[in-house]
């Protein structure tokens, strides 16, 4: 990629696209006082474009990272100076500057005039979350780097507790590489012993499948959560919780809140509110309002005594 360009990084692998991110900066040159971190729920695009306009401090490069540009999306507009300022500086970058914009999770209005302005140039590029082969050959080939093999049972088990996620499926491989030391093989048996299955992690992966209407996976998750001992109830109460969640944050969206302001109303950290607010983001609003409703009324037949809580929850899932 050209020095100079603006690259927009897009997908749904949050690993893949900060792995190229930083491969860029690397490839880039620029030292670390002239890479600067520009997040658009914090700053405004106006003090990204300054900073990119400005020549580098002692040095023939600087790097901007601009992050969670929903400006680029249907629910969020620039302001008109903005939207000039931004066509402008696409159509004639600064040299000196490499201008990232990272859009991890978000899907572009292609009906913009900078979405269409960025979409048409060289300045895309794509990183697709992995299939459960794909993944597979991931675990394997990142333990071989570290001299560590995994047999193909621990490589299903690591899969069935981690997911897609290579952010996490990072983590945990770290943890049992270390664990392993020079014993060089992973069993299904240290897989189980050492990586952490969170409840909330689980509910998590299993509300994202119910919004995923991925009803296989879905059932597959909820009964390995019965499975383990988890109360059937619990688990109900969890996955209402989570819905409700991600409906709140999905309308204090469009009422224009942003990720401190969810942070503050909901009481959370700064980083549970981002995850919140990326979540609620990607996932289709009445799609979520349909779930909450369906749940809404299986608690009152659970309470009512008209379906028992296990029994309740199955038909939900299967319904999905």
């Amino acid at each position: 990629m050209k020095i100079g360009n603006v690259h927009l990084f897009l997908g749904d692998e949050q690993y893949l696209i900060e792995n190229k991110i930083n491969r860029l900066i690397n490839e880039s040159g620029a030292n670390e006082y002239n890479v600067t971190y520009y997040d658009m729920e914090e700053f405004s695009l106006n003090d990204a474009l300054n900073d990119a306009l400005m020549p580098p401090f002692m040095s023939n490069i600087k790097v901007i990272v601009v992050k969670n540009p929903y400006f680029l999306t249907a629910e969020k507009n620039l302001e008109t100076g903005e939207k000039k300022r931004l066509l402008d500086y696409l159509e004639h970058p600064m040299e000196t500057t490499v201008l990232i914009i990272n859009g991890y999770g978000i899907k572009p209005d292609e009906r913009k005039s900078e979405v269409k302005k960025i979409l048409s140039g060289n300045f895309v590029n794509y990183s697709k979350e992995l299939s459960e082969i794909e993944m597979y050959g991931w675990i394997k080939r990142q333990a071989a780097l570290n001299n560590i093999i995994f047999g193909d049972e621990a490589v299903k088990a690591f899969y069935r507790l981690v997911g897609k996620d290579l952010m996490t499926a990072k983590n945990e491989l770290d943890k049992l590489i270390a664990y392993a030391g020079d014993n060089e093989i992973i069993t299904a048996d240290i897989v189980n012993n050492v990586v952490i299955k969170e409840i909330q992690n689980d509910v998590f992966a299993l509300s994202n499948a119910i919004i995923d209407q991925d009803k296989t996976k879905a059932i597959n998750i909820y009964r390995d959560l019965i499975k383990i001992g988890n109360d059937a109830y619990y688990l109900f109460n969890l996955v209402v919780k989570s819905m409700r969640e991600l409906l709140t944050v999905n309308l204090m969206l469009q009422e224009g809140y942003r990720q401190a302001d969810v942070a503050q109303a909901m009481e959370v950290s700064s980083g549970r509110a981002y995850y919140m607010v990326r979540n609620a983001r990607s996932f289709d609003y009445n799609l979520i309002r349909k779930y909450v409703s369906q749940l809404s009324d299986l608690d009152y037949k659970i309470k009512s005594g008209q379906i028992d809580v296990k029994t309740g929850l199955e038909f939900f899932l299967f319904g999905i």
